[in-house]
């Protein structure tokens, strides 16, 4: 596996629930995936330009409603109007998502091999479509049916890889330490306001950190920490960033995205892309796993002519 982190990293995700690696992937890695990610959303300078692109429309609607409306720190529909579940139709931009470097980040942060991808989706922002400021709050309540385990078992992890480069300008991600939440119950840290008095709330943002870095950079947190979105206040700018989530096996009550709904178009030549590795992470049985025999491996072949499946037919045992 690509190791690229450091135990510094792991050990501060431990601490304060969260972490930003710098640079985990290469700008060159990240370039390569721009011709796929501008497929699905227009460029900042042509979004800002007002080319006619109906990619930029769904930006624009409902930009008047008074629930879009306003300056104070809420959740608005146009915060999210950006977001595109995976997988999409650039496979080099999909494999982002399952690469090396971020499951052994992934291992590492939740202590075992047997990790999953349970959500993937693309997110833009543009600067000028709505206030995009949000309160402080945690992800529990959307990300996991029960409270985590304060050892850290049966864990899950969010993370924004980095498309873009962010500065602060560009909206970034507050973030604070869980060595300052940790005696506030969770179900009063969750979506979508952490339900404390308002000096605690600023008490976290005096302490709070911007998560920037250049593109390909990496910021993970668990769903008990304690975050919240930004305005921009850099004009003409966009940030593009893939969020994702993975857990531990087996924590069935941790999910987002249902891969097995995501059809054939999308998802065929991504699973015919994909290592046994990557396969595994997405929920695939790994060679030797009592799932297969002669009849699933046939299926599997025809459903995904294109996959090599070499690696399970060695490992079936022998007759």
């Amino acid at each position: 596996m690509d190791r690229r982190h450091s135990p510094a990293h792991v050990a501060h995700f431990e601490r304060h629930g969260w972490v930003l690696i710098e640079r985990l992937l290469g700008e060159a890695e990240i370039d390569a995936a721009h011709p796929g990610l501008f497929d699905l959303y227009p460029r900042p300078e042509a979004f800002h330009a007002g080319v006619a692109d109906q990619r930029s429309d769904v930006f624009r609607q409902g930009a008047d409603a008074p629930i879009n409306q306003g300056d104070g720190p809420r959740f608005r529909p146009l915060q999210f109007v950006g977001l595109k579940e995976f997988p999409h139709p650039d496979q080099t931009l999909n494999l982002l998502a399952l690469h090396p470097a971020i499951i052994a980040v992934a291992e590492d942060v939740l202590s075992t091999r047997d990790v999953r991808l349970y959500q993937a989706e693309t997110f833009a922002k543009y600067s000028g479509v709505t206030q995009y400021d949000q309160p402080f709050h945690a992800d529990y309540t959307n990300h996991t049916m029960l409270p985590p385990r304060s050892d850290g078992r049966w864990r899950q992890a969010q993370m924004f890889l980095f498309l873009s480069d962010v500065a602060a300008a560009h909206g970034a991600t507050r973030i604070v330490s869980r060595e300052l939440t940790r005696d506030t119950p969770v179900m009063q840290l969750s979506f979508p306001r952490a339900r404390v008095p308002d000096e605690q709330h600023a008490a976290w943002e005096a302490a709070a950190v911007s998560a920037v870095g250049p593109r390909g950079s990496l910021l993970i947190y668990s769903a008990d920490t304690v975050h919240r979105g930004t305005a921009f206040s850099l004009p003409s700018a966009g940030r593009f960033f893939f969020n994702l989530a993975y857990r531990v096996a087996g924590a069935d009550w941790v999910g987002a995205n249902p891969w097995p709904r995501k059809g054939l178009s999308n998802w065929t030549p991504l699973v015919e892309r994909c290592s046994p590795r990557q396969l595994e992470a997405l929920g695939f049985p790994p060679p030797g796993h009592p799932y297969w025999d002669a009849a699933t491996l046939a299926g599997a072949a025809e459903r995904y002519p294109g996959l090599d499946l070499t690696p399970w037919r060695d490992a079936l045992p022998a007759d």
